[in-house]
């Protein structure tokens, strides 16, 4: 159980994301200038290396240029920020996140189709055990599940934040499920 090194802090996490270590995930780039080299042309997503810190959702490349340029200016250091493309959050069925206890596991999750923020302010739900497998394998495909059990056994101790949509789409083929985050509980 668990041959990898743990994520230790936002930073370190977003490296490894963007070298797809964590599987599915949005296309996503380390700079504006790297995102400004691509042919990308849908909706963006500012994140932020920083934990908790803001996001900006939404985005039209036009719009992406104009907003990094006024967080730029407004003080924002542009190496705490990184691009990731907008998932067809009106696809969503099932979000949130997931970790391995000591017996089971345990869910928080949201069926709100937002974007999981704000989702999980409008209405948060919990689930452990059967149950919690049992809405995972209903919202996930069979890659993703494989993916979402690879991730807990070999990242003991970690939380796996995702987003389960009704069609496939991200980095990696057939597979309906984005894992954005997986972190020390």
């Amino acid at each position: 159980m668990g041959g990898y090194l743990p994520v230790r802090n936002k930073q370190e996490f977003v490296l490894r994301y963007g070298n797809n270590e964590f599987g599915n995930c949005a296309p996503t780039w380390v700079s504006l200038s790297d995102f400004l080299q691509s042919d990308y042309r849908g909706l963006m997503h500012i994140r932020n290396r920083v934990a908790g810190g803001p996001t900006w959702y939404n985005l039209s490349p036009e719009d992406l240029c104009r907003r990094w340029g006024m967080l730029i200016d407004g003080g924002i250091d542009p190496n705490t920020l990184y691009i990731s493309a907008m998932c067809p959050t009106e696809k969503t069925i099932l979000q949130g996140e997931v970790v391995q206890s000591v017996n089971h596991l345990d869910l928080t999750y949201s069926t709100v189709v937002a974007p999981m923020r704000d989702a999980l302010k409008q209405s948060t739900k919990f689930a452990t055990g059967i149950v919690a497998v049992s809405l995972l394998q209903w919202a996930m495909d069979g890659k993703s599940y494989d993916w979402l059990q690879h991730l807990l056994d070999n990242y003991p101790g970690h939380v796996v934040e995702f987003t389960c949509l009704s069609v496939c789409w991200g980095t990696v083929l057939n597979c309906n499920t984005l894992f954005w985050e997986v972190r020390l509980y």
